[in-house]
């Protein structure tokens, strides 16, 4: 039985991201961290953290910066942004899933406070629409 150690509730999605390894942990061995920038799919999203399908293994542990694509997020709010969100994580978990797939589970330490309400209004809007609407008029 999997236990779901997630703390907030998160929102699928499907959206472009980018990560760096700041910093990994000096027992990583047999997972060799990337060095710069890698492009990588979005999985899902809350305000404490995010999972990313990265072509690489990243150690538990390793630092990372990040930054999304606001283009999802702006669109289901409403909102013109283009700079993207940018956040720091630290890996929770690392699993592979395919050869040369991992999903790779993120707790942000550190994320702006603009950055969160977006992903709040986000999670807001996806959840009403979840819920069935009551049709009111007289047939």
């Amino acid at each position: 039985m999997l236990l779901d150690r997630r703390i907030k509730k998160r929102e699928t999605l499907r959206t472009i991201a980018e990560y760096e390894v700041l910093k990994a942990p000096k027992n990583a061995a047999k997972l060799k961290p990337p060095v710069g920038p890698v492009k990588v799919s979005l999985l899902d999203i809350s305000i404490g953290g995010c999972s990313l399908d990265s072509p690489n293994g990243i150690p538990v542990g390793a630092r990372l910066a990040i930054k999304i694509d606001p283009l999802v997020f702006a669109l289901e709010a409403s909102e013109k942004r283009k700079e993207p969100l940018e956040m720091f994580g630290r890996v929770t978990s690392c699993i592979t899933k395919a050869l040369w797939h991992y999903r790779i589970g993120v707790y942000f330490t550190k994320i702006k406070k603009k950055d969160v309400a977006l992903i709040k209004r986000f999670m807001h809007i996806k959840e009403r629409r979840k819920f069935q609407r009551w049709n009111m008029t007289r047939t």
